[in-house]
């Protein structure tokens, strides 16, 4: 082979595994994920996804002692004069436990509704290992960073059981009864600030769960979510 081929491939192998979003993913097309909002106060604070027409899902501990708390619908930008929708009120799981992390999830209700068709349906069956998977999220781009990304950022991940995500944690940490997890290679993962972002079936679309938490955004671990299955009789209950 062409000696300076080779070395532009090499050049751009590196450059591949250099690019940083929600750390190691890509840049979303506009109205990718329509479900996907950016929970504000007043700035993005994390996500959340559209469940009912008046009805966000995100994490506990995200709007925990909020007040005055917006959402972002239909930007795939955060930076844009688009009209924020106030919430109403904040719905916590009663059950939720700041220190264990269980049942850390919640429900805004919106003041003014959104187009149905902006709804994503919820999963309703047990996740296993190897299920392919679309995560998105506005998050840092780098463990400690401040910054956030403007773009929605997507990244494609698999499925783990929470016994075989338990067995990747080894002692470091304990998935819990609800919780799910995904993973896809050191060097690309959640981050900070993608807390609550929907992490959706490749396949049926709908909602596997949301984020919750990771390792440093670096991969070397999978990223935990609040299984929505798990949570489905709650999510639906609140909303009537």
């Amino acid at each position: 082979m062409n000696e300076k081929l080779c070395i532009l491939l090499v050049c751009i192998g590196l450059w591949v595994t250099k690019v940083e979003s929600i750390v190691g993913g890509h840049t979303s097309l506009p109205d990718a994920a329509p479900y996907v909002v950016s929970v504000q106060n007043p700035t993005h604070i994390c996500g959340g996804v559209i469940v009912g027409t008046n009805w966000v899902l995100t994490t506990a501990s995200c709007v925990k002692d909020a007040q005055n708390l917006k959402v972002l619908v239909g930007s795939h930008r955060l930076l844009t004069n688009m009209k924020r929708t106030n919430v109403s009120s904040i719905h916590s799981h009663s059950a939720y436990n700041s220190s264990t992390g269980i049942n850390n999830i919640a429900l805004l209700k919106l003041a003014e509704a959104v187009a149905a068709d902006r709804i994503i349906g919820l999963n309703d069956i047990a996740v296993t290992t190897g299920l392919p998977t679309a995560f998105y999220g506005w998050g840092s781009p780098a463990y400690g960073s401040s910054t956030k990304s403007n773009s929605l950022q997507t990244l494609f991940q698999r499925t783990l059981s929470s016994t075989d995500c338990t067995k990747k944690y080894e002692t470091l940490a304990e998935v819990k009864l609800g919780q799910i997890c995904a993973h896809i290679q050191p060097g690309q993962a959640a981050c900070s600030k993608d807390q609550g972002g929907p992490l959706v079936s490749y396949t049926s679309n709908k909602l596997f769960g949301i984020y919750d938490y990771g390792v440093q955004c670096s991969g070397r671990y999978p990223d935990v979510f609040i299984d929505v299955a798990a949570h489905k009789s709650w999510i639906e209950t609140t909303m009537s």
